[in-house]
């Protein structure tokens, strides 16, 4: 795993736990969850578009 998926891992990580807290003291239409939800989305994205051009890169 090279460097940039391990710290968008770490912060997919901590958005998951944020997300999870949040949920358990606010609504769902919060807007700090639902900032944190779009983050999330946004970093897990990133990640498989990552992974997905490792997967056909020549090594």
């Amino acid at each position: 795993m090279n460097i940039d998926l391990k710290i968008l891992d770490l912060e997919i990580n901590y958005l998951k736990e944020t997300l999870y807290m949040l949920l358990n003291c606010k609504e769902i239409t919060n807007t700090d969850v639902i900032e944190c939800s779009e983050e999330l989305d946004k970093l897990i994205l990133e990640y498989e578009k990552i992974t997905k051009s490792n997967k056909f890169s020549i090594q």
